[in-house]
């Protein structure tokens, strides 16, 4: 009798310990457009270097976390997850998502994670927890 209440315990502790997730009204920090200014390379010289004006991209993270283009369509090789803050946020669209033809020409690598976090008012992205971050101003 007492393995079976030890048993219902440890099944009892493994489904109850979830990783927080993120509601859409916590991301709202993010939420907006984005255009890059500065990459910093992965290593051990922490150090930003400026991007110019015409080489900087930009994009978008809408209200539900879908990250959108310049020009409003999904964006190609997107995440799965937005990590924000620690905290994990499951990007789910809320509305229907037009096709974006540009992205049958892209061959993605497989990254389910973005790492973001907002630093003096810009948004500091480290895609696939790669070591190298990118430097975003809001538009």
């Amino acid at each position: 009798m007492k393995n079976v209440v030890w048993v219902f315990f440890l099944v009892l502790g493994i489904f109850s310990c979830k990783e927080k997730q993120l509601t859409p009204e916590e991301i709202q920090p993010l939420v907006g457009k984005w255009k890059l200014d500065a990459i910093e390379q992965a290593g051990d010289a922490k150090k930003w270097e400026s991007i110019t004006s015409k080489d900087g991209y930009v994009f978008e993270i809408r209200y539900d976390g879908v990250i959108l283009d310049a020009n409003g369509l999904p964006a190609c090789c997107v995440p799965t997850y937005l990590v924000y803050q620690g905290n994990k946020f499951t990007i789910e669209p809320k509305e229907k998502l037009a096709p974006n033809p540009s992205c049958a020409l892209v061959f993605c690598l497989a990254c389910d994670t973005w790492y973001l976090e907002i630093e003096n008012g810009q948004l500091i992205t480290n895609l696939c927890n790669s070591g190298g971050r990118n430097r975003f101003t809001r538009l």
